[in-house]
């Protein structure tokens, strides 16, 4: 069995799939070749739950839902019953969008999971992805860029 391709095109999205995203071209064809050779149909449904589940979370990550007419979603919701039911919802953009992105993740990982490959959302299989890609993972240094390297060094030598 095998996934449409607008449905390929979904679990590349979810998972960071992208050609131009530097990630492996070996990794790249294990997800191509997960999602061109399911076993049977309770794996095909399993994936299109979890295509399902991660487009949902991924909806309800938005910090203004689009159906909310531009009112923020919420990021803690109490409800209180007794003599007089009422409900209290708090928003703190920050935390409301660190809890959701995480959640959403989880969805994703859950994915990967059922597909056997990485999710490359998550930060640390994004380094993974640049260190078998044969570089280093290093942190850009702030400030001007160096210019002592040997193309430029080479370029501004006076010739005798």
């Amino acid at each position: 069995m095998e996934l449409s391709e607008f449905e390929k095109s979904k679990v590349r999205f979810h998972l960071g799939i992208n050609a131009g995203s530097q990630i492996p071209v070996g990794d790249r064809a294990r997800v191509e070749e997960a999602m061109s050779l399911i076993p049977d149909e309770f794996f095909y449904d399993q994936i299109l739950n979890h295509i399902r589940r991660c487009d949902v979370a991924w909806e309800n990550s938005e910090y203004f839902p689009r159906d909310a007419n531009g009112s923020p979603n919420y990021s803690r919701l109490e409800q209180i019953a007794g003599d007089v039911q009422r409900t209290m919802a708090t928003s703190d953009p920050l935390k409301g969008d660190q809890y959701f992105r995480e959640i959403y993740l989880r969805e994703v990982d859950r994915m990967a999971e059922t597909l056997f490959v990485p999710n490359y959302r998550r930060p640390e299989y994004r380094r993974f992805a640049f260190e078998r890609s044969g570089s280093e993972f290093v942190m850009a240094i702030p400030g001007p860029a160096d210019t002592a390297v040997g193309s430029r060094i080479m370029l501004n030598q006076v010739w005798r």
